[in-house]
């Protein structure tokens, strides 16, 4: 699996050869989208383990 890292390319998500969209990891706001969509998800899964267990 290859990443698309093109600092010169101001799109964040570019199009696939297979189909679909890529990430652009030369552009900052990429870095951000995959923190959020891993840190969020975490934080849910945490909190409703604590709801559970409490």
């Amino acid at each position: 699996m290859k990443l698309y890292n093109d600092p010169r390319d101001k799109r964040v998500f570019v199009p696939n050869k297979a189909g679909g969209v890529s990430l652009n990891f030369g552009h900052p706001i990429a870095w951000w989208i995959l923190i959020l969509m891993t840190i969020i998800p975490l934080i849910i899964v945490a909190g409703v383990t604590i709801a559970v267990v409490l």
